[in-house]
């Protein structure tokens, strides 16, 4: 076992921000006695990361233990992996001087102070969980997720527990329809998720490559491909890359969490929520998740 240290900048609430994965039921990640542990895919090699706090939201300090089967990637892959997916890195101080300058959403700061987006620890990691997700409830996408799991990749071994751990795209690529639709996924849900799996697996999708070009430029490119729309894209924009100001503005859940906080009679448009977010840049991510949060309770 190895152990790294994260400092992540203040203000940092890691109970806060471990909410929205203690919410998912996808198997991936496992929490016990304060701390969250889930696979990494390091290269060919898998890791086992335990993650708990150790510090206070103002001053942070995370633990990561890490465990490995057989060769140990380079800890500092593993380091800045997890440094990008639990949003070490993030200037909240400065958010909040942001968002002091919008008296209707200011106490958002208050409400969720010290709050993370949480990224996913692969880019098709999200897609593949977005695509499932899409106009289901999220306790049968969580349930079609850990079928696909199940399916396609061999478990992490540790102390005679199973970990799961999420296939490449290349084990989703040799799986057919009808193993999806075996598993209750629709079949058109099963075309679109092993289609996008076999693009990604034959080079017409370079997830890396993608993630170097502009928000609206991934969005149009994702979005000619069958199953992806521009709700689909956006998610995968904000947990699969990490942008921090994406304006889903068509966004249900968003258009919601407008209405309550601002304690609007009505949901606000598409256009509304336009002509509101032309203030939240360089932040609208964060804005955006922090409504989400506010529907949670």
């Amino acid at each position: 076992m190895h152990t790294l240290l994260l400092k992540p900048k203040p203000p940092y609430c890691f109970e806060l921000s471990m909410r929205r994965m203690k919410r998912a039921n996808d198997g991936m990640c496992r929490f016990e006695d304060g701390e969250f542990a889930r696979t990494l895919r390091i290269g060919e090699n898998i890791v086992l990361v335990r993650v708990r706090s150790t510090g206070t939201t103002e001053e942070p300090l995370l633990r990561a233990d890490v465990v490995a089967d057989g060769t140990v990637p380079l800890l500092s892959v593993i380091e800045r992996r997890l440094a990008r997916c639990l949003s070490v890195d993030v200037d909240l101080r400065s958010f909040y001087r942001h968002l002091k300058g919008d008296p209707a959403l200011a106490g958002l700061a208050e409400r969720y102070y010290g709050l993370r987006l949480l990224i996913e620890p692969d880019p098709f990691e999200c897609m593949i969980k977005t695509i499932i997700g899409q106009q289901l409830n999220l306790a049968f996408a969580d349930t079609l997720v850990r079928r696909l799991v199940s399916l396609a990749s061999v478990p992490f071994v540790h102390e005679e527990r199973d970990y799961s751990v999420f296939p490449t795209a290349e084990q989703v690529a040799r799986l057919s329809y009808d193993d999806l639709r075996k598993a209750q996924f629709s079949r058109r849900k099963a075309e679109y998720v092993i289609d996008f799996a076999r693009a990604v697996a034959d080079g017409k999708v370079d997830l890396e490559q993608l993630s170097q070009w502009s928000d609206e430029e991934i969005i149009a490119r994702l979005t000619k491909i069958r199953g992806i729309g521009r709700w689909t894209a956006e998610c995968f924009l904000l947990f699969g890359l990490g942008r921090q100001d994406l304006l889903p503005a068509a966004d249900i859940g968003l258009r919601n969490g407008l209405k309550r906080w601002l304690g609007l009679d009505a949901q606000p448009t598409e256009r509304d929520v336009r002509r509101m977010g032309a203030a939240w840049s360089p932040w609208a991510s964060y804005i955006t998740y922090y409504l989400w949060e506010s529907l949670n309770g």
